[in-house]
């Protein structure tokens, strides 16, 4: 821990004034501060927040934005704030936000009143940048913030001082940095990238494509909590008595891309004696040098310190402190090789790895059970404003403090506790609190904290709904297989990743339609043993891929998840390990008398309706047949599943998910099913007709894409055809115009529909710039709105109807603005549509404009042109007879209308049936 530096009284209230360069040096400085003019000058990325009214800190070498006074983002209070940062060779930012964090307690932090340019770089350097204001929690503790940046450097300097203007002495005052990382993935030494829970380290970084960060003190290590996208940093602890000043200092240093480059300059910042190394990375094959390897550095505890990556001539270099080090060279299609040496003062290694294939790269593993056992990713909760939400959790019986919190984007929610309640029968805490009052219905994060460095975040693990829906459908899926359906010791590499982009392609079906939710029956993985085994990490891609669906999924296990391959080394049941590492639970190895059961199973409840899960399996390594025995399920599962339909018998409708009924154990009229949804089978099987229902569902692997519906009116099911994404997601579409990025204030976009179903409960989600007063919405009702974040969401619900085009538009407007701005450029459906012979086509021009309205066939052959030439701004129609450019009547069959204006094209389907 650093000691604080004692100031004299800062009086804050001074007058401050611009540096105007009258003693500029001999030599041109590059370092600059100005007021952010225009958007030429800010960085892109989705990440990137600044705009006109900011000041902009630059060199040659990195750029840095500092928000106006009254531009917030994220959770900082009142701008001031680094909010950011990118290598000015590509100019992209990853950080979301960085702001000065006190006394380990957040959201307190600095609250600034002003800010002013104190030297803009022209006399030479540094440019300074100050920031004046007061701690959010106590006005009488007066914050005082420079943030300077030299001519031909790669870190920001930042000094933070607090002046105490109160009467009462502040003892044990932390003072440090929260992040908003951004989507820059963190990083410490000691723990790589699995940064969780409480921490001590003697730096931070992060990385993303095209940039990477580091921060550091002078001295000392940091500490404090971190989630799954942020970070409270402590830099140190002071006493500050009335009237004294305490200030603090610490660096960001931006990088390229990689940890290494930021890592070298923290060593320097730190006065860390160093050595340094440069790596040459070979393939075995061709001799020739490897770009884009990794080679990782690991200490004498075996803990992961820092990451090179190979530029293209397949060296890296960094320095390393002094010491014995092991180094990890990696890279896609080889197998990964290592050397040890020992670093000494301002010496220099050069290190040569020859990589021999195949083999796979090192993947960071993901998100493992810790704390939060229910509700996961994976088995999520549902519950509304008011309802009381039952948490478990995993943790030493004397733990107390314990808090809970849900998490979306920016939107942070405590929530109110009840209660914590251990037994020590199950091995479990139940942790209760109830769903405070919402500004935005939507799938939230769910994270528990409690004293003892207790941190645990589960991704996507708390739906909040405005109301329990009579008339929804939910969505079936099955047999994922990621990343391919290959196996490893029949040729297939890490890769190979088919089946991520089929499940990617029904993930964005899926988000359009936007069920309650969905059921996925087992083999999520194609070789659970993968995890480790050659650092495959199959089950963290598949995690990766899951938080990509914006509605809850219920996962339950398949024979390829938990059965294992004797063919691979892993040792028998390692994939069923892996399973409960990743979705539970780790007490299956060895249960507690309360809970005896060695399988995973479990239910939910929607309305009336009554869920049931039950993993299912074939024991392909036979790891424990006294146990397990061949196939599932196992009596016990029988028995618990008897007792969890007795429980609900007052459910207008049951239903039962698993991967298969291998053995033939589930009767649906002797246990009461109104339904059972299965897989394995890679075909649609059972009647949809007839019930009891008992449907397996054809798979998503293997370029399949299917999902199934079922209706639910009043507690009936209704299910449907399995429908397919289609071979290049073409089924199911959304095109956007102009782009949906939350830089356009009026955006269609153009649904296209190819499957023959219905979905009445879609929802598009439109991305617009702030601020607004009102959104304009037509083809579908504005349901919700996000505005928490520098872009707001505008949640739209459309009706989209069976196998047809249809236009939803959003605009917003502003105060002062008039509602009856011209809409966009529209197309509507034809009318009739399927016609014979004629049918009218009608459109709309948002601004005089030259126009092509034409038909065409199948092929994208121009069977007629409607209209050509320019038009004036508002409606016009256009007629079609069933005739093409040469007068002759066209077969019956399907054709598209297009209609184009230079820079965006609409296009709507018809159906000419004679």
């Amino acid at each position: 821990m650093s000691s604080p530096i004692l100031l004299r009284p800062l009086h804050l209230g001074m007058a401050l004034c611009l540096g105007l360069g009258f003693f500029a040096s001999e030599a041109q400085s590059t370092v600059s501060a100005s007021a952010v003019d225009g958007s030429t000058q800010l960085l892109s990325g989705y990440y990137a927040n600044g705009q006109t009214g900011d000041v902009i800190l630059e060199n040659d070498l990195i750029t840095i934005v500092i928000s106006a006074i009254g531009h917030t983002t994220y959770q900082s209070l009142n701008g001031g704030t680094v909010i950011d940062a990118g290598f000015s060779q590509n100019r992209v930012d990853a950080l979301g936000e960085l702001y000065p964090y006190f006394d380990d307690n957040w959201p307190r932090q600095a609250e600034y009143t002003s800010l002013v340019i104190v030297d803009d770089g022209s006399s030479g350097g540094p440019a300074i940048v100050r920031a004046i204001g007061h701690d959010s929690f106590n006005a009488a503790l007066q914050v005082l913030t420079e943030y300077s940046l030299s001519d031909v450097s790669q870190v920001l300097s930042m000094t933070t001082s607090v002046t105490n203007s109160g009467a009462s002495n502040i003892s044990s005052y932390e003072m440090g940095d929260a992040f908003h990382w951004g989507n820059s993935q963190k990083y410490a030494p000691g723990y790589g990238f699995s940064l969780t829970g409480t921490t001590a380290e003697p730096w931070l970084a992060s990385v993303a494509d095209g940039v990477s960060y580091g921060y550091c003190g002078p001295a000392g290590n940091l500490w404090g909590p971190h989630g799954s996208y942020w970070s409270d940093v402590n830099v140190t602890t002071a006493q500050i008595g009335p009237g004294e000043t305490v200030s603090y200092l610490r660096y960001l240093v931006v990088g390229p891309g990689d940890i290494a480059s930021v890592a070298t300059i923290i060593h320097e910042l730190k006065g860390t004696p160093v050595g340094t190394v440069t790596c040459s990375v070979t393939s075995g094959v061709s001799g020739l040098p490897i770009a884009g390897a990794t080679i990782d550095a690991f200490d004498t505890s075996d803990q992961p310190y820092l990451r090179m990556q190979t530029a293209a001539d397949g060296t890296a270099t960094t320095t390393l402190p002094t010491g014995d080090w092991r180094l990890v060279a990696s890279a896609w299609g080889y197998d990964s090789a290592e050397q040890s040496f020992t670093v000494t003062t301002g010496g220099n290694d050069d290190k040569l790895f020859t990589l021999s294939g195949p083999g796979p790269s090192v993947i960071a593993i993901g998100d493992t059970l810790t704390v939060i056992q229910r509700p996961l990713l994976n088995i999520p909760a549902m519950v509304m404003p008011g309802d009381t939400l039952e948490i478990s959790c995993a943790a030493d019986p004397a733990t107390t403090g314990w808090a809970v919190e849900l998490r979306h984007g920016a939107i942070s929610i405590p929530l109110s506790m009840i209660g914590a309640t251990y037994d020590a029968m199950t091995l479990w805490w139940t942790v209760s609190a109830i769903i405070s009052p919402v500004s935005l219905f939507e799938l939230y994060d769910l994270r528990v904290t409690a004293d003892g460095g207790i941190d645990d975040t589960s991704w996507h693990a708390v739906r909040v709904l405005d109301t329990y829906k009579s008339d929804y459908y939910f969505v079936q899926i099955s047999d994922l297989h990621l990343p391919d359906h290959q196996f490893s010791d029949h040729g297939a590499t890490p890769e190979d990743s088919t089946e991520i982009v089929d499940f990617r392609e029904v993930i964005a079906d899926l988000n359009i339609i936007h069920p309650e939710f969905v059921l996925i029956t087992g083999d999520f993985v194609n070789e659970g043993e993968l995890e480790d085994y050659l650092n495959w990490r199959c089950y963290t891609r598949g995690q990766h891929e899951l938080t990509k669906l914006e509605i809850p999924a219920y996962l339950i296990a398949g024979n390829h998840d938990l059965g294992g391959w004797l063919n691979t080394p892993p040792s028998d049941g390692t994939s069923r390990r892996n399973w409960w590492r990743f979705f539970g639970w780790p007490r299956l190895d060895n249960p507690p008398p309360g809970a005896p059961l060695r399988t995973q199973n479990y239910s939910f409840d929607y309305g009336p309706v009554h869920f049931t899960a039950l993993e299912a399996y074939v024991s392909y390594d036979s790891w424990r047949p006294e146990i397990y025995g061949e196939e599932s399920f196992i009596p016990e599962q029988m028995q618990w599943l008897s007792e969890d339909l007795a429980a609900a018998s007052a459910s207008t409708s049951q239903v039962a998910f698993y991967h298969r009924d291998f053995a033939g154990q589930i009767d649906l009229n002797s246990l009461g099913l109104e339904m059972a949804l299965s897989g394995h089978t890679h075909h649609d099987n059972g009647s949809i007709t007839s019930p009891p229902y008992d449907l397996s569902t054809n798979n998503v692997c293997d370029g399949e894409r299917s999902y199934r519906l079922i209706h639910v009116s009043s507690g009936v099911l209704l299910p449907q055809p399995t429908l397919s994404a289609g071979s290049s997601g073409q089924n199911l579409e959304v095109e956007y115009y102009p782009a949906n990025d939350g830089t356009n204030e009026l955006v269609t976009a153009n649904v296209i529909n190819n499957q023959p179903q219905r979905f009445a409960h879609a929802q598009l989600r439109f991305l617009m710039p702030q601020p607004a007063t009102s959104y304009q919405v037509s083809g579908g009702t504005l349901h919700q709105i996000d505005a928490s974040d520098s872009v707001v969401v505008c949640y739209v619900a459309v009706d989209i109807q069976a196998s047809v085009d249809q236009t939803v538009t959003v605009e917003s407007i502003a105060t002062g603005v008039s509602t009856n701005t011209p809409m966009a450029l529209h197309l509507d459906q034809a009318y009739p549509n399927p016609f014979n012979p004629h049918t009218t086509l009608r459109y709309h021009l948002p601004h005089e404009s030259s126009v092509t309205l034409s038909i065409y066939d199948l092929r994208g052959r121009v069977v007629r042109k409607l209209a050509a030439g320019l038009r004036p701004a508002g409606e016009g129609t256009a007629d079609w007879d069933g005739r093409n450019d040469a007068g002759q009547d066209v077969a019956s069959g399907v054709y598209f209308a297009r209609l184009s204006i230079p820079g965006t094209t609409l296009s709507r389907k018809l159906t000419l049936a004679r």
